[in-house]
């Protein structure tokens, strides 16, 4: 195996049931064991068998023995018998013929056994030194008188040749008889001592049995504690641990069957031999399909990588461990992607059993991937992924042509590569340490939205917007990190453009409201810092900016605006205020409205000289379109030089701001209420006055919910006959701890706070319910036209024609039944209002222009407004008898109505010589306290009644 190889894994569980593999080390103790005791034991049986066949030969070289010695004895009985036979055959030849034979034959029978018995004996002996102890002298003797009783017989048998000698045949008979008792006396001794010496023996050999039963017992038990029991325990927990790789095998089985990794087991030549469920599922093969292939015959791909290809079939080959992921095809032709784990199956110092595959399926990711190359390309944004040194390691297309390099000149840069120089925010040098990607490695933290310049080599200075994400390894910590940046270079020029617009009003080219408030919260810091320091504020207003807007038109009050400016920046000279923080500014917060900041004044006298020069200056002629135009500005003053009512007030810098510039508006609003054309220093009393306001719109807000307003109307009558032509709406607050509030002080205080559309709305379908519930009661007396008032804001709100249109449906009330009325100046505003007002008329509402002499239109405008009644002001009717010019103007208004086909209404007749008047002056209408005053419903039912007859009368 290569020994950059993977290690091997156990053999996992085999689906024919192959028995578990016993760990080779306890295999080899176990078998050593069992070798050993049965060597043991064979040894102990083969000495027992040898030690038994000595014992088994020593007795039966015993008992031959014993049996030639009895023989001998025999032959020695025999001898003395045949001698004594012999001796009496006398003459007769046959006989003695016979006997000497048959004594030849003993002898040599004899002496044939003697030598076998003394073979036996010498064996004998030599196997036990004892034997020749205890037979030595017995055998002797046995011996000795063997050779004289052999002589004797041999003797005889000589002699018994020569018939003619009896005498001496007889003599060598008793020879021989005389040696036969000795013989066999000796013989007898000898075989005594053979069974003493057998006894011994046996003896011996019954105390050798029992010792070498002893010892055979010794060792079985040795055996057993050596062996016997070690082995049983070894088998034993080999026999536990089978059971439990039985039970892990068995879950391993399951979870290889139920897994999603495609799981495939192959032998040593690489051919199925097993496969889950899920490679079935995976791959379109079953199992015995697949048993015998090789995996590249069946998920073969033609477009697959011959590089991982070549590299499997290596690690086959050489049977090391693989990872890789790689393209294949399944059975019914699909792509498949798989991340492979190969790794061999064998045991240390085993041949090869085979291999098993792991396999996920990656197609999913793959595809997913391939997907994000694509997006990785046409990203509109720069992306770097870098090492963990910092180190570019890839980019896409958009980042190279953002950092004017390209991927094979990026790769392997540092951030910090002096190729390109990188810039702070404010344009200042980035230092390396604290480049955003450098910051994510080090700290392992995200950063968002970090504006960074980037030199590229070209010279061209790029503004990029970067973000950062770390990238964590498995153990959490930072391998390197993701820098997504986009090029934000024309939007930054674009903020920059659009930071002076911000700060810089457009038409006139002063500082703004945010610069205004920037200064005048540099300039409260600065007082509580500095004893001694004071600034003031002034506030300005244009008086009549309104009308010349509304007469000469948009482009001349702009043009008027911007001669403005430049008066302020002309009176505004160095020596009227000590600069302390930066010069004395002036600035437009919109509309007519502007603001100057005196830094260092902290006199009121001085603050009220610079204003009393403004005035002067701005009340100078303006030439707007060859057009000579006066006009004049009312200014609130603010002076703040207490420092230590700066310090005890405890707000921050920026509410301290708001309030001084709030303070110079009020005291703005107070110049207007004095008449306009003037300064006026703000002082706590005008704050009280806001803050009364501020109560009454709160109560006001109160009101609206719990039903304190109600309305009332105002007969309008004919000045013919005196009879009720129509009511007008008036609205009223029955205050419940002030009283009755007069419309004067709330209906400005709705129109600012935003009330007015609640409040209006409220009048409007109180009026015109009752208005309907007249005509049901009063039947011909009822009037025959409800009028109601309008207000800027009503005028203004896109809904205005719906909502009236709903009424006048909830209601069951005619549209030309009611009567709008907008103030002249409302009415002359601009084409919106002009527009509202014709689609009110195209509703079928009547249209009147109240309060008509007192706005900015002539007699000359009014065919371009479309109503249908003029309301003469009532200041106009109060001197019409006294003053011509007043008598003059409403005769004329009266004409022209008449002419363009409007009716006339005659307001605040207080007189019966002033409804005279203007009956003569051909005046349609009239309204007035001479008539009656506004009334509640129940008291304008009551007073339509009591004018019936008067009404009958008059005409």
């Amino acid at each position: 195996m290569p020994a950059n190889a993977d290690p091997p894994i156990a053999s996992p569980p085999c689906p024919d049931g192959d028995p578990l593999a016993v760990p080779q080390g306890e295999h080899r103790r176990v078998r050593l064991a069992m070798y050993l005791a049965f060597s043991v034991l064979a040894c102990a049986l083969v000495l027992q068998g040898l030690r038994t066949l000595r014992m088994e030969a020593s007795r039966t070289a015993d008992a031959e023995i014993l049996d030639h010695a009895a023989r001998q004895r025999s032959f020695a009985h025999e001898s003395g018998r045949m001698a004594a036979l012999l001796a009496a055959a006398g003459s007769d030849a046959a006989a003695r013929a016979s006997r000497i034979q048959a004594l030849q034959g003993l002898v040599s029978q004899s002496a044939q056994d003697a030598l076998l018995m003394e073979a036996l004996l010498t064996g004998q002996m030599r196997r036990s030194a004892d034997a020749r102890r205890q037979l030595g002298g017995a055998l002797d003797e046995w011996q000795a008188a063997r050779e004289r009783l052999w002589y004797r017989c041999e003797t005889l048998l000589n002699q018994s040749e020569d018939a003619a000698r009896s005498q001496a045949l007889q003599g060598a008979a008793a020879a021989v008889q005389a040696e036969t008792e000795p013989a066999v006396r000796a013989a007898q001794r000898l075989i005594d001592g053979l069974r003493t010496a057998a006894s011994e023996r046996t003896l011996r050999v019954q105390q050798d049995v029992r010792w070498s039963l002893a010892g055979m017992l010794a060792l079985l038990v040795l055996l057993v504690l050596v062996v016997v029991e070690p082995t049983a325990r070894s088998v034993k927990r080999h026999a536990r641990r089978q059971r439990e790789q039985a039970a892990e095998l068995q879950r391993l089985a399951l979870v290889a069957e139920h897994t999603t990794a495609l799981v495939l087991i192959t032998d040593a030549e690489d051919r199925v031999v097993w496969a889950n469920s899920a490679f079935e599922r995976g791959t379109g093969w079953s199992l015995a399909d697949a048993l015998g292939k090789q995996p590249a015959e069946l998920l073969a791909h033609p477009q697959a990588d011959t590089a991982a290809q070549e590299r499997l079939r290596q690690a086959v080959q050489e049977a090391h461990g693989l990872r890789l992921e790689s393209l294949h095809r399944t059975h019914d032709g699909r792509d498949l992607w798989l991340d492979v784990d190969l790794r061999p199956l064998h045991e240390a110092g085993q041949p090869l059993a085979g291999f098993v595959r792991v396999c996920s399926d990656t197609t999913a990711r793959v595809q997913q991937q391939a997907k994000l190359k694509v997006l990785w390309a046409a990203l509109p944004v720069g992306v770097a992924v870098l090492g963990p040194e910092g180190r570019i390691v890839d980019a896409n297309r958009e980042a190279e042509r953002m950092l004017g390099l390209s991927m094979a000149q990026l790769q392997g840069v540092a951030v910090a590569d002096p190729r390109w120089r990188c810039l702070r925010a404010d344009g200042s040098d980035y230092p390396s340490a604290e480049l955003p990607a450098v910051r994510t490695l080090a700290t392992g933290l995200p950063l968002h939205n970090e504006t960074m310049g980037v030199q590229v080599p070209s010279g061209e200075v790029r503004w990029l917007l970067v973000n950062t994400q770390p990238q964590l390894g498995g153990s959490g910590q930072v391998c390197g990190a993701v820098a997504c940046f986009s090029d934000i270079t024309e939007s930054r020029e674009l903020q920059q453009r659009l930071h002076v617009s911000a700060r810089t009003d457009e038409l006139t080219r002063l500082p703004n409201r945010a610069v205004v408030m920037e200064r005048l919260q540099q300039a409260v810091a600065h007082a509580r810092r500095h004893e001694g320091y004071g600034f003031a504020v002034l506030f300005m207003d244009f008086d009549r900016f309104k009308q010349v807007n509304d007469t000469l038109g948009h482009g001349a009050g702009d043009e008027l605006l911007r001669q403005v400016a430049q008066r302020l920046t002309f009176v505004l000279r160095p020596g009227d205020a000590v600069a302390r923080l930066e010069s004395s500014m002036a600035a437009r917060l919109g509309g007519d409205e502007f603001v100057v900041v005196l830094d260092g004044v902290s006199e009121a006298a001085r603050a009220g000289v610079i204003a009393q020069r403004l005035l002067e200056e701005l009340s100078e002629p303006y030439v707007l379109e060859n057009t000579p135009v006066r006009s004049s500005a009312s200014i609130g003053v603010v002076v703040c030089a207490d420092r230590q009512r700066l310090l005890a007030d405890g707000a921050s810098d920026e509410v301290m701001a708001e309030e001084v510039l709030r303070n110079a508006d009020t005291a703005m609003y107070e110049a207007k209420r004095a008449g306009r054309a003037r300064w006026v220093m703000f002082d706590d009393s005008m704050h009280e006055r806001v803050v009364r306001l501020l109560e009454v719109e709160t109560d006001l807000r109160r009101a609206l919910k719990e039903d304190e307003l109600f309305v009332v109307y105002q007969p309008v009558v004919t000045l013919s006959d005196r009879q009720m032509a129509g009511v007008e709406a008036l609205v009223r607050w029955q205050h419940p701890l002030r009283g009755l509030v007069p419309p004067v002080e709330f209906i400005p205080v709705a129109e600012e706070s935003g009330l007015i559309d609640a409040l209006g709305a409220f009048v409007l379908e109180t009026a015109c319910r009752q208005f309907v519930q007249w005509q049901r009661h009063l039947g011909a007396l009822a009037p025959r036209q409800l009028a109601l008032n309008l207000s800027r804001a009503q005028l203004k709100r896109v809904s205005l024609v719906d909502d009236v249109r709903a009424v006048l449906q909830a209601c069951g009330m005619a549209a030309n039944q009611l009567q709008l009325e907008v103030t002249e100046s409302l009415a002359a505003q601009d084409e919106r209002v002009l527009a509202t007002l014709r689609e009110l008329k195209a509703l079928g509402v009547r249209l009147a222009l109240d309060d008509f002499g007192t706005g900015y239109s002539s007699l000359a405008c009014l065919h371009q407004m479309p109503v249908d009644t003029v309301k003469i002001d009532r200041s106009f009717v109060k001197h019409a008898e006294t003053v011509e010019y007043h008598r003059v103007l409403i005769e004329a208004t009266i004409r022209v109505a008449r002419t363009m086909g409007m009716s006339t209404v005659a307001e605040g007749i207080e007189t019966e010589g002033q409804a005279l008047l203007m009956l003569t002056l051909t005046c349609d209408d009239g309204q007035g306290y001479l008539f009656s005053r506004p009334l509640a419903a129940d008291e304008l039912e009551h007073w339509a009644r009591s004018q019936a007859p008067l009404a009958v009368d008059t005409v």
